[in-house]
Parts: structure tokens; C-alpha cells; sequence
């Protein structure tokens, strides 16, 4: 039993001439979206650049160890970049296609690229939620309401889509797959019908009423849906589809991290059902917060990230870091928060 790097080493010496593009790639190539390549393309002036080329350029002169620290969603993504590069497997694969997309105003994260594999298909992956306090604030919206990204997942897929006739797979990490299953569902019928499977690892759902609705229910067959056993972000509000469980190296809420899923050969090891730890945590959102209006949904997302964002903080590593300072900016917007809703019951 292995996990995403023992795959990597494994079977990276097979090309997809030898061995077809399968689920545990699909897993790799969504980790690589978490890789940041802004001013990758700009500086080289290259429109498409080859996994090896793209390791060497953002190793050499764009890569923040920070960023990448414990505090990070991601923190291996660099390491699978690194791991890849010299594969026969993936080291001829070409990125294009990068588009990332900050805008707190709109609580928009958005980021996304295009893989051209050697099979001649295209795998287009979106980025899940990073380290940014908007991008986790727009992770709550989605129980509300269509946002920002969910809009720029459908205008990058019909555009990357028209640029060429490649059969097309999509996929993402968190928010990413989410955003794979929304794009797919709402892109142009030309496009849509050269698509070949979609992938959601550990994403989040969608409201009852999408999930219902004729067009997501014209995709479901295309859906290949992964959670953890012990996953929540992939238990949040309505499936589209059965999942598949997958066995997992860590617990809790580390199982959201992909490279600790477990693999054997080209397959995941799976297991029947979550366990009892993710039912409760299910069970308690449905008793809690699934039961709100969307007014007061809306106001407990507002009040809450109002609260991180009292602090100047950028992202979530960064709130760990606030000192006695952001503390004290907390303890105010909470108190301005208290007496605002005071007042209004009276």
C-alpha cells in the first residue's frame, strides 16, 4: 500500500502509450494547479511550457518556500512538481493556458490551466481554495448562492474548450472540483459532449435545487467523485453523485490533503463507507447550519470572516501570526458584532 509519491515513483517510467491516463493522474495533475506559475508564461513568453521546463523556471526563480510551509493547504504541491519532472510519464506533459484571479472586493479566488497529455487529450484543472481568508470566505458562499468563480469556471472552459477539438477531461481539488462538476454542467453543449469525465476530489456539493436540476443531472454519468473517509469538505451540502471512499494515511481533517490517500499499482484503495466521524460532523451541519435562511447564513458568513479580516490578514498562515495586536482588533469586531445584533432584537 502506497500513496501519491510511491505511485509517482512507481509508475512514472510508463508512458500513457503503456498504461492509459487513469484517477490517481488525475490527482496528480489537480495538486499541480495549487503550484502558483504568475509571471511563469510573462517572463519566458512561451504560450505552453513542458512540465520539465516549468519545474526548472519556477524552481530557479519563482519559488517561495513561505508559502509552502505547515500552514499551507497544499504544502506538497512543490514536491510533486519536483517529483514529475523527470518521469517519462509526465515530464513531456504542457501547461497553458494559466489563469489566476484575486479580487477580495468580489470575494473572487479563482485559477486554473490546461494539461495537453501525450494521449492527445487535454486535462483542464481548477485550483480548490488556497491560503487566502476570500477564498475560504467564497468556500461558505457556495451554500448561498452562484459565486464569482463558479461564473469564471464556465467562461474559461467554453473559451480553453474552443481553442482546439481535444477530448477533454476536468478536475480539481476542493473548491476545484466543485468547480469541475459546475463548469461542466453549465458549458456549451459542444463542448460539453467532448468531455470525457469529470473529477471532484474531497469537493464540496451543491444546494439541493442544483443538484435536482436537468442540466446537473445531464453530466452525473461523467462525475467521478473521491472523498477521505474522514472527509468534510467533501461531505458538504448535496452529493451529485456516490462517492468513492477512499483509505487514507492521516486522520481527520489532514485526509483533505490528497497525497496521503492510499494507492496500489494505478487504483485508490477504497473502503465502503465514511466513518463515524464524518457521519457526525454531516449530521451536525445538517442539525446547524443547513437549517438556516439564507439571510442568517449570510450573516454568520459576513460576521465571521469580518472577524479574520479586522486583522489586516491576507491569508490563514498569516492569522497565526496577528500577535496581541490582531487579537485585539478580533476582540473588537466581535464586540461591534454583539451589540449591532443587541440592538436589533430589541
Amino acid at each position: 500500500m502506497g500513496t501519491m509519491s510511491d505511485y509517482i515513483k512507481w509508475r512514472g517510467d510508463l508512458e500513457f502509450w503503456q498504461d492509459g491516463f487513469n484517477i490517481i493522474d488525475n490527482i496528480v495533475l489537480s495538486c499541480l494547479s495549487y503550484i502558483p506559475m504568475d509571471g511563469i508564461f510573462e517572463k519566458t513568453g512561451a504560450e505552453v511550457i513542458s512540465i520539465k521546463e516549468l519545474n526548472e523556471i519556477y524552481f530557479r526563480e519563482f519559488f517561495d518556500e513561505e508559502r509552502f510551509g505547515k500552514g499551507s493547504i497544499l504544502s506538497n504541491a512543490p514536491d510533486t512538481l519536483k517529483m514529475i519532472a523527470d518521469t517519462n510519464r509526465y515530464r513531456h506533459i504542457k501547461v497553458r493556458n494559466y489563469v489566476s484571479i484575486l479580487e477580495p472586493d468580489k470575494t473572487l479566488q479563482f485559477a486554473a490551466m490546461e494539461f495537453l497529455l501525450p494521449d492527445g487529450t487535454s486535462y483542464i484543472a481548477f485550483r480548490g481554495t488556497d491560503d487566502t481568508i476570500v477564498g475560504w470566505k467564497e468556500d461558505f458562499m457556495l451554500a448561498l448562492e452562484e459565486v464569482e468563480a463558479e461564473r469564471q469556471a464556465v467562461e474559461y472552459l467554453n473559451k480553453t474548450g474552443s481553442e482546439n477539438n481535444r477530448l477533454i477531461r476536468i478536475g480539481g481539488h476542493s473548491k476545484g472540483g466543485h468547480l469541475a462538476i459546475y463548469a461542466t454542467a453549465l458549458c456549451d453543449v459542444a463542448i460539453r459532449e467532448r468531455i470525457i469525465n469529470v473529477y471532484s476530489n474531497d469537493g464540496p456539493g451543491f444546494m439541493k435545487k442544483t443538484v435536482k436540476s436537468n442540466w446537473m443531472k445531464a453530466i452525473r454519468s461523467k462525475i467521478i467523485s473521491i472523498i477521505p473517509e474522514d472527509s468534510i469538505v467533501g461531505l458538504l451540502m448535496e452529493p451529485v453523485c456516490p462517492p468513492i471512499v477512499v483509505k487514507s494515511t492521516a486522520i481527520s481533517v489532514a485526509q483533505h490533503n490528497p497525497a496521503t490517500w492510499c494507492i496500489e499499482g494505478n487504483h485508490l484503495i477504497t473502503t465502503e463507507e465514511v466513518s463515524k466521524t464524518a457521519k457526525f460532523v454531516e449530521q451536525k451541519l445538517k442539525e446547524n447550519i443547513y437549517k438556516m435562511s439564507n439571510d442568517e447564513l449570510n450573516e454568520f458568513v459576513d460576521n465571521l470572516f469580518s472577524i479574520f479580516e479586522s486583522t489586516g490578514a491576507i491569508t490563514l498562515p498569516d492569522l497565526k501570526k496577528i500577535g496581541l495586536k490582531g487579537l485585539h482588533k478580533m476582540t473588537k469586531t466581535v464586540g461591534s458584532i454583539s451589540k449591532k445584533r443587541s440592538n436589533n432584537s430589541n
